[in-house]
């Protein structure tokens, strides 16, 4: 069986091999996360005035020693097997109806973990599935869409069906012990770094990935690798012929959507519900939403029949924030609300004062990404979103100045 990670190639021992990963587990939160500016002050190579100046000077000469020696540090611990951490902190946070128990770790803590991440790479690179794009560098919600779109408008031209399931309580369910058997299969050669994740996940409260971490996304992607290539396997022989049951996936965090024909999907899904609850100790979840695609000509007929008036729309999957049907793409219903309703305000605001306050329109641009890989136009025209989207980044802009302007005065009286 083949392993990955081999410890002549990963070598989380040596200072060399970690000092990336711990640079990059410091990139872009200097500014902003207290934790890790107490974490460089703590190795002694730079004062608080001399890390103030080079933040603000774009200078970072000392900032890259004292990240140096922290790698350093974290190296002779690991030589040491001497790696423990602060208790994670937890709360909830009530998102949409649901409420979720987030954790906050410590800032030692999330630099073992871009280091355990980094030695990991070779085998996330191997496990991790192509239609997998949640939480992933250079993919996401927009990319996901877009495959989405590939699929129904380009690779299936026939009648095709799918069905869309989720995991129950996905990071709550996935245990340590299921992900450490995974990876002692996977990396069994590599103790050092078998060691070094056990001990980073000995600290998760519960004993389950938390969510919240940096780590814990890439190791559920590495377990739902495993659903999804259980899954995709799934094939029928008919006069020596292979054809799978499933004709194409694409996978979000903990949502799945696998197209084809409706009776091959409810064998595979059935068959995978019971491996998954029996082999991982995951649940999906019994309301699959099935979906029956129109054809392209009915599509037509039904964009007719809305131009003239109805308000009926052919069945589309709904993933990822999008609605993906044959011939084009809407936001979802719940979040087209909020952006209709905060355009609505925006527009208001912007009569009455000539502005767009800053916190409004921080959330603008923030939606407006769904405006723009969406067929929304005729919403732009209505409601005249350009006009008040180009006020709300001048805003933005305008809060991004004084910001700078506040931190140069700040710096100077210090």
């Amino acid at each position: 069986m083949k392993t990955y990670c081999k410890p002549a190639v990963c070598n989380i021992e040596s200072v060399d091999y970690i000092r990336p990963a711990v640079h990059l587990a410091f990139a872009g939160k200097l500014r902003k996360k207290r934790p890790f500016r107490r974490l460089l002050l703590d190795t002694g190579t730079i004062s608080r005035a001399e890390l103030q100046t080079e933040l603000a000077s774009g200078d970072c000469h000392k900032i890259t020693a004292a990240i140096d020696a922290v790698a350093l540090h974290a190296a002779q611990r690991i030589q040491a097997r001497d790696v423990t951490f602060a208790p994670v902190r937890q709360f909830e946070l009530r998102d949409r109806g649901k409420v979720r128990q987030i954790c906050e770790e410590s800032a030692d803590q999330q630099v073992f973990e871009y280091i355990a991440q980094y030695a990991l790479t070779p085998l996330f690179r191997a496990k991790i599935l192509p239609c997998q794009y949640g939480s992933i560098p250079g993919k996401g919600q927009v990319c996901g869409k877009r495959k989405l779109e590939r699929i129904l408008r380009h690779q299936l031209h026939g009648k095709t069906d799918a069905v869309k399931c989720d995991i129950k309580k996905a990071y709550p369910s996935t245990s340590v012990e299921v992900v450490m058997g995974l990876l002692r299969r996977d990396i069994g050669k590599n103790k050092p770094l078998l060691w070094l994740i056990g001990a980073i996940m000995a600290n998760y409260p519960g004993g389950h990935l938390l969510i919240g971490g940096y780590l814990p996304c890439w190791l559920y992607n590495y377990v739902m690798s495993y659903v999804l290539r259980y899954l995709l396997s799934h094939a029928k022989v008919r006069r020596g012929k292979r054809t799978p049951l499933a004709a194409a996936c694409v996978c979000y965090a903990d949502d799945f959507v696998i197209f084809g024909r409706i009776s091959n999907l409810r064998k595979a899904v059935k068959d995978t519900v019971r491996w998954t609850r029996e082999a991982l100790g995951l649940t999906i979840k019994d309301a699959w939403q099935v979906v029956h695609f129109a054809s392209f000509d009915q599509e037509r007929q039904q964009w007719a029949a809305r131009r003239a008036g109805s308000c009926q729309r052919t069945p589309g999957v709904d993933m990822m924030g999008y609605v993906v049907r044959r011939t084009y793409t809407v936001i979802r219903g719940r979040n087209f609300v909020r952006v209709r309703r905060q355009f609505l305000r925006a527009a208001r605001e912007l009569d009455a004062l000539g502005y767009v306050p800053w916190w409004r329109a921080r959330t603008l641009c923030a939606y407006w990404g769904q405006l723009k890989y969406t067929d929304s136009i005729h919403f732009c025209q209505t409601y005249d979103a350009y006009r008040i989207f180009k006020a709300a980044r001048r805003s933005v802009a305008w809060k991004a100045r004084k910001e700078a302007q506040r931190g140069a005065v700040c710096q100077a009286a210090g």
